[in-house]
């Protein structure tokens, strides 16, 4: 007899653990009612366990399916995926869980709520670099010149002037860049060499 009521009383104390959600099964983190008025509810046999409704998520993936179990007592399941993964019970009190992002909360009603953490703003590309002067040079007309700047592998920007004049940019980023004026013509390579011819006279 000893034997008999010692496994009766083990079989009823892990029937009120797993109500209570006293161990969330994996990532699932929840925080439960306190477990007095539910030990006794259990340990009578008084609390039946009703289905009320099941509800869909925040993240759109996972549900909680939401039983009654006595008295402003409510109980939610956290599935996902055909697998529980959590288990909310709150009386009197909200229970709230989380996990990978998502929370939820079982209200006292049996309502409940979720939301979904933000993903962090994807951090601002750098920039490529900092233009570095590599080179100075008179063009074939005698009277432009260009400043040939690099500012990274194969990336390089030539500021063609003439009399102290801007009259325009040339940027070579992994190809060729070709600029010309008043029969003046200035190519920019992707590795930084600069050319320059004019047009015959006629």
């Amino acid at each position: 007899m000893r034997a008999l009521r010692t496994l009766r009383t083990t079989l009823v104390a892990t029937g009120v653990a797993a109500a209570l959600g006293a161990s969330a099964t994996g990532a699932f983190a929840a925080t439960a009612a306190p477990t007095a008025p539910a030990a006794h509810a259990w340990a009578h046999g008084k609390a039946k366990r009703a289905p009320i409704k099941t509800v869909r998520l925040a993240d759109k993936v996972s549900v909680a399916k939401v039983y009654k179990t006595g008295k402003h007592r409510y109980e939610a399941e956290i599935w996902a995926k055909g697998a529980q993964f959590g288990t909310l019970v709150t009386q009197g009190k909200p229970a709230h869980g989380t996990n990978n992002g998502l929370h939820v909360t079982l209200h006292p009603n049996g309502k409940v709520t979720s939301w979904v953490e933000q993903a962090k703003p994807k951090p601002r590309p750098k920039p490529a670099g900092k233009p570095v002067l590599v080179a100075s040079a008179t063009l074939a007309d005698g009277a432009s010149t260009a400043k040939v700047y690099r500012i990274s592998t194969n990336h390089y920007v030539a500021d063609v002037s003439a009399s102290g004049v801007w009259l325009d940019t040339l940027v070579a980023n992994g190809r060729a860049a070709y600029g010309q004026n008043n029969g003046l013509h200035v190519v920019l390579q992707p590795d930084g060499q600069l050319r320059s011819w004019v047009d015959d006279a006629r």
